[in-house]
């Protein structure tokens, strides 16, 4: 069938007048201005098959801010426009959040869309999809997202969920944002500083500068447990809060000790302190209350000496003192130590101590050892002290008057006054010989007297010297001395020198090796003479020079005989050779003295007066002449 279609009344442009035949049946005929058109029926050459962006969005735009009107078109597969589908419904979308009118239908196949917005991103692509019925999609150029106006902060990484009390908190970070949540990096609010508060209690680094619009936290921490959110603001503008979830605190592992109660600053030796605390505690300075480390045993020591109770069991994570003494005067510091488990151990602040009341005397200087009659003692000092040792610096007893007696006769001064608690003897003499003690007495008040070490005031002796210097290996060597005094006995001490075995009994000394022995002689102390000892000395044992006289017997041509060679120092069954060819010895016995020899001569060996060789070990030897008949 044909449709002729005539122009009646106006004008019409081709394109309207072909569009219109388009939408008549398979074949229509045009009339216009006298020329008739035959249109044949399209068929499927302008079915709608994909959209295309004709106009595109901006390529820059600001977050929550309107795009630029931008259009959509239907197109056929030449991309021309199409004649079908012409009032479909367009919608836009997009990985980047948006806001406004994303949907409009289309007028003659093109949809316009001028109240869109992006409201999140920073490089964004719009999809448009025909949402009336399934045509390919578009895909627009990209637009860049810039921030809107600074607005609030926010949390873009969260702190940690649990974390230890005081410890610092994992790094979390807040950024300056738009009301849409982008992240202001540059302009206003890009370098605000930010602080966190709560409701627990923080510490550590509080505050931070943004930078590029994110400030990071890495130094923060909570000191409260239990159940915490932070809050972060803007200190820059005013801008809306933040707040974080929630972070889980509780106290760490057992880590250290701490002095959490110090002792006192003074105190009195022997006296109990006033009570103190140690606390077992985590890294982060927290009482461990309970679990592991709640009740560990805690003890305490010092470089002073410590009376009373010196270790407790902790309640709660903490172990009170309160029945601890210091028996020394003088600044002292405690250490407590965990003897439960190994933890880092506390030193408390220093306890200055003060001697307590004086009860008694004490040679702190000891007179000499030896003395002579006559002659001033070397300086010696006596102490008033308390009860624990430490002398009387001040207060009662520091000056007190103090007197030597003695069972030998003294010469002298034998009294002196304490100063800050020590009086010093500086010319006191025995006048009598013997072994002799001191007594000081406190002539000032009743304390307990004081007895020194013993003085030896008998006579020294002449120099003892060991005079036996070496020996035989093999023999013993009595020892011998000179010099000395009085009757008291000699005795001697041996050590070995590069020789082994050395031992002395009485005055014999033997050796197990050629070598030395050091020897000590000491003489007895007398009623009028101190004991004595010699130097160290070395004595040396060496091998005796053997000494061969003469043989007897004689040995045969051709015969096999035994004779003796005469002589000393024989030791170690020595060889012996000959001088004579043929002639072969052997000692089968050896007394010392004597060699008892088996001797073999060769037949044709030449007779007469010949040379036997004794060698020794070390290369000891002597020679004998022997008769060969």
């Amino acid at each position: 069938m044909k449709k002729v279609i005539r122009q009646s009344g106006g004008r019409r442009s081709v394109r309207s007048i072909l569009l219109t035949a388009l939408t008549l049946g398979a074949c229509s005929t045009i009339m216009t201005t006298g020329v008739l058109f035959a249109v044949a029926s399209p068929a499927s050459a302008a079915q709608a098959t994909q959209l295309a962006f004709t106009t595109q969005p901006p390529t820059t735009t600001v977050a929550g801010a309107t795009l630029a009107s931008f259009e959509v078109l239907i197109e056929d597969g030449t991309n021309a426009p199409a004649t079908t589908d012409l009032t479909d419904s367009i919608t836009i979308s997009s990985s980047c959040a948006l806001g406004g009118t994303t949907v409009a239908t289309a007028s003659g196949g093109t949809a316009t869309f001028n109240a869109l917005v992006i409201d999140t991103g920073t490089s964004c692509t719009l999809t448009a999809t025909d949402t009336s019925t399934t045509l390919s999609k578009a895909t627009s150029t990209s637009v860049t997202v810039r921030p809107s106006t600074a607005n609030k902060v926010s949390f873009t990484t969260q702190p940690p969920t649990t974390a230890n009390e005081s410890a610092a908190l994992a790094t979390f970070k807040v950024s300056v944002e738009d009301s849409f949540g982008n992240v202001v990096t540059t302009g206003t609010g890009a370098t605000d500083d930010v602080a966190i508060t709560s409701s627990c209690t923080l510490g550590g680094t509080r505050t931070a500068t943004a930078v590029a619009g994110v400030a990071t936290f890495s130094a923060l921490a909570v000191d409260d447990t239990g159940a915490c959110t932070l809050t972060a603001k803007d200190s820059s503008r005013n801008l809306t809060a933040a707040t974080s979830t929630s972070v889980s605190v509780s106290v760490g592992s057992a880590g250290k000790l701490a002095f959490t109660t110090q002792p006192s600053k003074t105190g009195n030796a022997g006296s109990a302190l006033a009570t103190f605390r140690v606390s077992v505690e985590d890294a982060s300075d927290n009482v461990i209350a309970t679990g592991t480390g709640a009740t560990d045993v805690v003890t305490i020591t010092s470089s002073c000496t410590l009376g009373g109770t010196v270790s407790a069991t902790a309640v709660a994570g903490v172990a009170a003192f309160d029945a601890l003494a210091i028996d020394s005067a003088r600044a002292c510091t405690l250490t407590a130590t965990d003897t439960s488990r190994s933890l880092t151990v506390a030193t408390s602040t220093a306890v200055t101590v003060s001697p307590d009341t004086a009860t008694k005397l004490d040679f702190t200087t000891e007179p000499p050892a030896t003395a002579s009659v006559g002659a001033v003692l070397s300086s010696f000092q006596v102490s008033v002290e308390d009860a624990y040792g430490n002398v009387v610096t001040s207060g009662n007893g520091a000056k007190d008057t103090l007197t030597i007696t003695s069972t030998c006769a003294l010469g002298g001064t034998a009294t002196a006054s304490a100063v800050a608690g020590v009086a010093t003897f500086t010319s006191l003499s025995l006048n009598s010989a013997g072994t002799c003690t001191l007594t000081a007495t406190n002539s000032s008040r009743v304390l307990t007297v004081a007895t020194s070490s013993v003085i030896d005031s008998r006579s020294a002796q002449g120099a003892l010297n060991v005079t036996s210097l070496t020996g035989t290996f093999g023999k013993s060597l009595t020892l011998k001395t000179s010099g000395g005094t009085g009757a008291g006995a000699v005795t001697f001490s041996v050590t070995n020198g590069t020789a082994t075995g050395c031992s002395v009994s009485g005055s014999s000394l033997t050796a197990s090796s050629l070598g030395t022995c050091i020897v000590i002689a000491t003489k007895a102390a007398s009623a009028t003479n101190q004991a004595a000892s010699s130097p160290a000395t070395t004595v040396r044992f060496s091998v005796a020079v053997p000494k061969a006289t003469h043989v007897i017997g004689a040995a045969w041509v051709g015969r096999t005989v035994t004779v003796k060679i005469v002589g000393s120092h024989f030791y170690g069954r020595p060889r012996i050779v000959s001088n004579a060819a043929g002639v072969r010895a052997l000692v089968l016995r050896d007394s010392g003295r004597l060699l008892t020899v088996r001797v073999t001569v060769n037949a044709g060996a030449k007779t007469g007066v010949h040379t036997f060789t004794v060698i020794l070990a070390k290369g000891k030897r002597t020679s004998v002449k022997f008769n060969l008949r």
